[in-house]
């Protein structure tokens, strides 16, 4: 099966987000921009979002 292009990592936690980030790199992924925060309404942070792109051979 190939690898999809353009894929995205959600976490809870910054860490968790770190250890996914480092896992994808490491099967030749790089991260896309910066990463994105999302807000629960009373302004609590409540995911952690990275988007990844396949690195061109």
């Amino acid at each position: 099966m190939e690898k999809p292009i353009y894929i995205t990592i959600v976490e809870q936690y910054d860490k968790q987000l770190v250890k996914s980030v480092n896992e994808k790199i490491q099967e030749g992924y790089k991260p896309y921009e910066n990463v994105v925060l999302a807000f629960s309404e009373t302004g609590i942070i409540k995911s952690y979002v990275q988007v990844m792109m396949l690195k061109e051979e």
